[in-house]
């Protein structure tokens, strides 16, 4: 397994859609493993393939990081088929790291898609876990989180990165 590197807000490549996965092979299953280490490396809820640098529509998502328990899932071409209810609630980004912001978000979802076994995922989200079922899809669809926010808080934290980026460099 790799640690692969998590791409920043400035890499085309974020701003991809993800392509439908349709083969899953030992190519893709090693992709996830790298995958799922890279986020855990890194300290995240969730992460998607365009993240670290492939278009495709695949995620990976701890649905345990609420209670502690590890539970690691892949969820291959994704669609969210149900959402109810609203909340406004903090989120971040592995690819804009140190930045976060209040984003609107559904507060429950349903989301169904495949496993890396080829076997039909159905998942129920509230809360915390909805929020990164929700975030990853914008990932896969081009977007990232601060998309979300006007255009005056989104400039206010691109300067705010770059500052931050400027400072590391240095």
């Amino acid at each position: 397994m790799s640690i692969l590197r998590v791409r920043n807000w400035l890499d085309p490549v974020l701003r991809k859609k993800g392509e439908p996965v349709d083969n899953i092979d030992e190519n893709l299953a090693r992709l996830v493993e790298d995958m799922y280490e890279t986020m855990l490396q890194a300290r995240g809820a969730g992460l998607a393939a365009n993240q670290i640098g492939e278009a495709k529509s695949l995620f990976v998502v701890d649905i345990g990081i609420e209670t502690g328990k590890r539970d690691l899932v892949t969820v291959i071409n994704p669609v969210i088929t149900a959402r109810e209810d609203e909340e406004i609630a903090e989120e971040g980004c592995l690819s804009i790291p140190e930045i976060f912001a209040e984003v609107r978000r559904a507060r429950r979802v349903e989301l169904k898609g495949v496993d890396l076994k080829g076997n039909d995922v159905r998942y129920e989200a509230e809360g915390f876990l909805a929020r990164a079922f929700q975030h990853e899809m914008e990932h896969l669809a081009g977007t990232l989180f601060w998309d979300n926010l006007s255009s005056v808080k989104r400039n206010i934290l691109k300067r705010k990165f770059k500052k931050l980026q400027k400072e590391a460099d240095e």
